[in-house]
């Protein structure tokens, strides 16, 4: 089965756009020649006459296909050297100057419709070159009836060739725009799959790994206190451990259903902080210091993006710090929300950890600030502890 057009490589579909443009053109070139040929007959030239006319059409064919190669960029060497061939060719055909009459107009109807009307020269060259053959090749007795019939003619040809060209020109024009426009929908489709799974991988992080870094803490501490013999600690974090489960499902449901940011309405982003702040304390035993001073009504966005950060930044002091303290400041300041999470634990270096495959957490942070115009700051040093400071405008904030 022959494949549809759509499906031809971009070689076939210029070869093929290239022959339709210049079929009127060669179509022309032959009618051209073929009536200078029966003309010329009557006047019984010698042979070498046809054999170097025929050529020399010929050559001027070929450059006529082919003229992608010379224009727009060079132009001039196109048109002197076509003008040139017309000029000699018609040298063939003395008696009957058909050329002249047909294919100076061409020229110049190509010229107007691919350089346009601010290349004077050239239409200087192609009168110049058309006066002279017309002045030897026409006697003077007859060269005014003779430009009475030219120069009428000459004009019809040139306002086709131009309407044409100009069209060529339009057609060639539009192709390269459709042609950009499908590679730009094409980056706009590879764009905004790699915006999804940047975004799947976050939600998949944020909920499931987490969550489970979060039991795997609670789980390690429940041992701790089984093997000192605390039973009843122990069961109340198996307690607070099923009601995380509880909610880590939840959030996994309406992470995959695509519906997080868009249920909550009314997001309580104080109480989702505390309650955040609780489930680390009670899993990790660790002392946090939580300050909250923001009057504004955050948008469900914000607050979802900044919970998520501060949950990540507290999975990693409690996965990598060995920290004993941790101060979580919140606070507005002139339509500006400022997020600072501070412990005092060894520290790492924030360049090779940040750009080292795996740690997803640390890029997960940037890409969520950056979602919602915000700055963030990791400023870390060995054994002086991590301290994350986040800046979101709030200004027009959605």
């Amino acid at each position: 089965m022959n494949s549809p057009s759509y499906d031809k490589t971009p070689n076939e579909k210029e070869y093929n756009n290239m022959i339709a443009a210049r079929l009127p053109g060669l179509i022309w070139i032959v009618i051209a020649y073929t009536v200078s040929l029966i003309l010329k007959i009557k006047t019984v030239p010698a042979i070498e006459q046809y054999v170097i006319f025929t050529i020399l059409i010929l050559l001027f064919t070929t450059i006529y296909c082919y003229s992608n190669l010379f224009l727009p960029g060079r132009f001039w060497m196109y048109f002197v050297l076509q003008s040139f061939i017309v000029y000699i060719s018609a040298f063939f055909t003395q008696d009957i100057p058909v050329i002249i009459i047909t294919l100076y107009p061409l020229l110049v109807g190509q010229a107007i419709g691919t350089t346009g009307r601010k290349k004077n020269y050239l239409f200087l060259m192609i009168l110049v070159l058309f006066t002279i053959n017309t002045l030897v090749m026409v006697p003077l007795e007859i060269i005014d009836t003779f430009l009475l019939i030219t120069l009428p003619t000459m004009v019809i040809i040139v306002s086709y060739a131009v309407i044409f060209f100009n069209q060529v020109n339009a057609r060639i024009r539009t192709q390269y725009m459709l042609e950009e426009v499908e590679l730009a929908h094409q980056q706009v489709e590879r764009l905004t799959l790699h915006n999804e799974r940047q975004r799947m991988a976050r939600d998949l992080h944020d909920t499931l790994a987490q969550g489970m870094a979060g039991l795997k803490m609670q789980l390690e501490a429940t041992n701790v206190y089984l093997t000192k013999g605390n039973d009843q600690r122990a069961k109340e974090i198996i307690v607070q451990s099923m009601k995380r489960v509880s909610e880590l499902l939840a959030d996994a449901r309406l992470t995959i259903d695509n519906l997080r940011l868009n249920t909550k309405e009314k997001y309580d982003f104080q109480q989702s902080i505390i309650e955040e702040v609780q489930h680390f304390t009670v899993a990790t035993g660790l002392e946090c210091h939580f300050e909250f001073r923001v009057m504004q009504q955050l948008s469900s966005t914000i607050s979802e993006h900044c919970l998520r950060v501060i949950s990540e930044c507290l999975s990693n002091i409690a996965r990598h710090a060995k920290a004993t303290n941790i101060w979580i400041r919140i606070e507005e300041k002139e339509k500006v929300l400022f997020i600072s999470v501070k412990d005092d634990g060894i520290g790492f270096n924030t360049d090779m950890k940040i750009n080292k495959d795996g740690h997803y957490g640390l890029l997960g942070i940037r890409e969520r600030v950056r979602i919602i115009g915000g700055k963030v700051d990791i400023d870390s040093k060995k054994d002086k502890g991590t301290n994350v400071q986040i800046n979101i405008p709030l200004q027009g904030a959605e």
